[in-house]
């Protein structure tokens, strides 16, 4: 780490000290409305446990295909890869990142700014992994969205309540669900000692989780391919953004990189998003025989997706005026990701 005089110490600190009471301030009452929000979608989730027994009993006395219970073995194959493939990538960028890292970060936020920059390294791969094997196996499927470079999309609940008949589904479902509980369980573990921001992604992650949850056991993993899809792109893109963003020394690439965020964000989470609930809500199961059993799966689907997009919103903000600050002032601050962490809160107080 750079050697830096007492006099420059001491101008850091102070720095950081107002960003953290201010952000501290300014921030604080998000997170008791992400911790209310929380609360109340489990307690609603929890009430359609019954319902989930009840269609699949329906799914059996009709003889839909159900999900088979022999897949979750790549779930738990999925579990073990992420975890290995994470510290392999710990293991060989770590070093690189604290070498690189901007000096201005320093002490716990030093530690904590390094992990996740690593982590932002690992997304990147996973998420572009992840589109690449979505876009060519599933691009001729009918419920593909053409936004997406789908070549025979007919409606997202195509076929519902179908399992759809692509035998890749379940494997790429399963290994999806793998990635999002692992990031729960993590979150759930460490978050709570140091992250500031634990609830609003407490409740992110376990949206993510509910909504892989349900649309499998309500048959509309069609739904959830869309969804993981959409914010597979844009993650990409996120991941790699705000890792250069604290790396690179090319301040013109940094700009490029947060423009790369926002057309992504806005086309795949705020245009796209949307008009795929959109579909859901015209071309809905009440057209189809089975209403009476199929009604309750769409509004779990339709209610877990607004309240995503909900959250996209809350974010478009931040990256709106994140943006807003590189046009006026000619300068990169990332208000969103710059909020400081509690063990700098208990340090200085």
């Amino acid at each position: 780490m750079l050697q830096k005089s007492s006099y420059t110490q001491r101008l850091i600190n102070e720095g950081q000290q107002k960003i953290t009471l201010k952000k501290l301030v300014k921030f604080a009452h998000y997170e008791t409305i992400f911790k209310f929000v929380f609360f109340l979608v489990l307690i609603v989730i929890t009430l359609y446990s019954y319902d989930i027994i009840q269609f699949q009993q329906f799914l059996q006395e009709k003889n839909f295909r159900r999900f088979d219970c022999r897949d979750l073995k790549w779930l738990f194959v999925g579990l073990i890869l992420i975890h290995i493939t994470k510290e392999i990538n710990k293991k060989a960028v770590t070093g690189y990142v604290e070498r690189q890292l901007d000096s201005k970060y320093i002490g716990a936020d030093r530690q904590i700014r390094v992990q996740k920059i690593v982590k932002w390294i690992y997304d990147t791969v996973y998420y572009s992994s992840a589109t690449l094997f979505a876009f060519f196996t599933f691009r001729d499927e009918k419920w593909f969205p053409k936004e997406f470079g789908g070549s025979n999309f007919k409606e997202t609940l195509y076929d519902f309540p179908n399992i759809p008949e692509n035998p890749w589904v379940p494997i790429y479902y399963m290994v999806q669900a793998s990635s999002h509980v692992h990031a729960l369980l993590l979150l759930m573990v460490y978050g709570t000692k140091i992250e500031l921001k634990y609830w609003e992604y407490l409740l992110h992650h376990s949206l993510a989780v509910s909504l892989l949850y349900f649309s499998t056991m309500y048959n509309c993993e069609s739904i959830g391919i869309v969804v993981l899809i959409l914010h597979d792109i844009s993650d990409i893109f996120l991941a790699l953004g705000r890792a250069y963003a604290d790396l690179g020394k090319t301040k013109i690439l940094v700009y490029l990189g947060f423009s790369s965020i926002q057309v992504s964000w806005l086309y795949t989470r705020v245009y796209v998003f949307p008009i795929k609930i959109y579909d859901c809500l015209v071309n809905h199961p009440q057209f189809l025989p089975y209403w009476e059993q199929t009604k309750h799966a769409y509004y779990n689907q339709i209610g877990l997706m607004v309240l995503l997009f909900g959250m996209h919103i809350y974010w478009t903000i931040f990256m709106v005026k994140v943006g807003l600050g590189i046009f006026s002032s000619g300068r990169y601050k990332n208000i969103y990701d710059n909020r400081e962490n509690k063990l700098d809160h208990k340090k200085e107080n």
